[in-house]
């Protein structure tokens, strides 16, 4: 990330020498478009970078959950042992996750579900047919649907998650810092997001109505001036 900002620095540094030393116009246009790019990079690489901070840990926490699942679960000889640990696992799992869960926003959790198949190599959908059957995969695929997700979601580095993949290859590099532990949210703290999401929304729509009433005023004041405008060239 210190690299596209100093390449972006770089940049604006030689555009206003450029301007200065009034060179080819061709050359300007070209630098222009160049610091353009790197610009609009930086804000999606930075986007980006904020979420998969957030998100990751989820799917990094839920494969190692898996995983454990699957070794474990291959010790037990009894199927009354497996259903018992089936059960605790299950358990485990909406006490780690319920709350984090539903706290993110739709395309939020349309991250979670790619980068889940990033690490395990399996869509959600796939995961709950296996462990639950297609039965239970049928029921949450529409359930997902109510609420605009995609059980079958796949990680795509080419194309929806190019941003995610290069931000993903340098936590890996150690270019980025990154806390690779789940921040679990609780009840409380699942609560006290709600209220402060409330509160923004409600801000937000009393600016967005001050805005839309100052524009009227200004319309109104605009049509009061031209219709004098028009009185005073009849006279």
């Amino acid at each position: 990330m210190k690299n596209v900002i100093i390449s972006l620095i770089f940049l604006v540094f030689s555009l206003s020498n450029t301007y200065s030393q009034n060179t080819d116009t061709t050359t300007v246009y070209r630098d222009l478009d160049e610091f353009i790019v790197n610009r609009h990079f930086q804000r999606q690489y930075e986007r980006e970078l904020k979420r998969v901070r957030k998100i990751y840990p989820m799917a990094l926490k839920a494969k190692a959950i898996m995983d454990e699942y699957e070794t474990e679960l291959a010790k037990l000889d009894k199927k009354r042992d497996a259903k018992k640990y089936s059960k605790k696992m299950n358990k485990f799992l909406k006490e780690e996750f319920t709350y984090s869960v539903r706290d993110l926003y739709t395309s939020e959790g349309h991250l979670l579900m790619q980068l889940i198949h990033r690490e395990t190599g399996k869509t959600v959908d796939a995961i709950i047919t296996e462990y639950s059957g297609g039965g239970q995969a049928f029921i949450y695929r529409n359930l997902a649907k109510m609420f605009d997700q995609d059980l079958t979601a796949k990680y795509d580095p080419y194309k929806d998650n190019y941003y995610t993949e290069m931000v993903i290859s340098d936590i890996l590099c150690g270019n980025v810092e990154f806390d690779p532990e789940m921040d679990k949210m609780t009840k409380e703290s699942f609560k006290e997001s709600q209220r402060k999401y409330r509160e923004e929304r409600k801000e937000s729509k009393m600016r967005i109505k001050e805005v839309k009433a100052t524009n009227k005023e200004k319309e109104k004041e605009q049509k009061k001036v031209e219709k004098e405008k028009k009185k005073t060239a009849k006279k």
